[in-house]
């Protein structure tokens, strides 16, 4: 009792056990007469362990039984048929149910690609074993998937099914002489319409040059997000052709002294030792401009690993586009935010700005630089200290305007607060009166209660009638 199971990878036989799991086979076979498999994807290819397929929805999460399409969904599952010491995960190409638990067999089977999983014997019902095809199987072990996800990044889809021995009753099952077509769009089954010929372009290529295109898709998508950001001036920039990049130089290094030393290689136009804006050290890296491309190139090969000051120097072609904008490729627009004023020559010659003096020595105009920019900064403290004595003085006036303002209402307010203190203490000298009459008239009450009583005593001593 085999099956031919046709994808697109090629051709897998399974041999099933219709003896010893005889439930389980009718399942399998009625569904592959059904062509309930055709269309469906290998979903979850985990390397040297498993590829599972048979789920029509090609998620992972549905399958339908035979059984459950026949008599409903309270027949959806089936039971295990388990036999541990019989059939067990021991070979290659070993087929069993992807139950979701206990006794919840549908429509999903997996097929091993490693020999010895013993500790899924007791778990899911093996029920076939691959006789041919095993190299396609291995194709499918190998290919690219998602991680996380396990998914294949190329469909790997079962065309056809093929009975060839069924043992069971074809008694109500409707044969369908061939394989349906694929239509277009199918609004219930999406993924499974998918277009498989979107990946031929991968026919034929090796690993290395699929990683390879990855890695450019990769690099295009930072390269548009950093766009997006504003930390790309275009996503399509480059870094110019004709700039050098020299690193590994010594702080003492001047930018004459390199200018001198990349001559040699072709006209240099300008030529720059990075420094701190702020101290005016050298940060021992530099950026040459030649003015063709081969000159750069010259320079790049006979330049580098040289010495230069007792330092072994190294040279690389410029991969910066900090200072670039759009459509400008020069390198002097690339440096106009350094730290100092880039040089400039027409010739092989070195020459310094006009406005300054040709004996001026670079740390002497550094040095001005930062006593120009400590004036600045004095500056700025001067115009914060002016503005805080004109707030503090503005804050003094106003507290004076307001207790000005206070004083001239307690003066006309003074009396709305004699009437009405008047008022209160003539309704409090009048609750005391009434206070005290109420008093009174109580003490009164009492002195009689009390003659009253000692009268009665007296007479009661005496004898006489009540």
């Amino acid at each position: 009792m085999s099956v031919l199971i046709e994808t697109n990878l090629g051709d897998i036989v399974i041999d099933l056990y219709t003896k010893e799991c005889p439930i389980t086979c009718k399942n399998f076979l009625k569904l592959c007469q059904l062509k309930y498999y055709n269309g469906c994807i290998f979903y979850n290819v985990q390397k040297d362990f498993l590829v599972e397929t048979g789920d029509s929805t090609n998620t992972g999460k549905g399958g339908d039984s035979f059984y459950g399409i026949t008599y409903g969904l309270e027949a959806k599952y089936f039971e295990d048929e388990i036999h541990p010491k019989k059939l067990t995960h021991k070979n290659i190409g070993t087929v069993a149910t992807a139950n979701k638990s206990r006794n919840q067999n549908d429509s999903r089977f997996y097929i091993t690609t490693r020999s010895d999983i013993d500790y899924l014997d007791e778990k899911h019902t093996v029920f076939g074993q691959v006789v041919e095809g095993l190299d396609v199987l291995e194709k499918i072990n190998n290919c690219f998937v998602q991680e996380g996800s396990n998914r294949p990044l190329k469909n790997i889809r079962i065309h056809h099914t093929i009975l060839l021995d069924n043992p069971y009753d074809d008694s109500g099952i409707e044969r369908v002489p061939m394989s349906p077509q694929y239509i277009e769009r199918d609004e219930f089954r999406p993924e499974a319409n998918e277009d498989s010929s979107q990946w031929d372009a991968n026919q034929g290529k090796t690993k290395e040059q699929l990683e390879e295109e990855l890695e450019k898709k990769d690099a295009r998508s930072r390269s548009e997000m950093l766009e997006i950001l504003g930390v790309l001036p275009d996503a399509d920039v480059v870094p110019p052709e004709h700039v050098l990049f020299v690193c590994k130089l010594n702080p003492n290094t001047k930018s004459k002294d390199l200018f001198i030393i990349f001559s040699q290689c072709g006209k240099v136009l300008n030529a720059e030792v990075i420094r701190d804006a702020v101290t005016g050290d050298s940060l021992c890296y530099a950026f040459i401009e030649f003015s063709t491309k081969e000159e750069c190139e010259r320079a790049y090969l006979t330049k580098d690993n040289i010495v230069v000051d007792d330092r072994r120097i190294h040279v690389d072609f410029s991969q910066s586009v900090a200072k670039m904008k759009s459509h400008q490729n020069s390198f002097q627009k690339f440096i106009r935010a350094r730290a100092k004023p880039p040089i400039s020559s027409s010739s092989n010659t070195y020459k310094p700005n006009n406005n300054e003096d040709d004996s001026e020595d670079e740390d002497a105009r550094y040095t001005k630089k930062l006593k120009s920019n400590s004036n600045r900064v004095e500056y700025q403290y001067n115009t914060i200290d002016k503005h805080v004595d004109s707030s503090k003085n503005r804050d003094d006036n106003s507290r004076d305007d307001r207790y000005r303002h206070d004083k001239n209402r307690g003066y006309r307010d003074k009396e709305y607060r004699d009437n009405r203190d008047r008022d209160y203490h003539e309704q409090r000298y009048s609750d005391r009166g009434r206070d005290e009459r109420y008093r009174d008239e109580r003490n009164r009450n009492n002195n009689d209660r009390g003659n009253y009583e000692k009268r009665d005593r007296y007479r009661d001593e005496r004898g006489y009638k009540r």
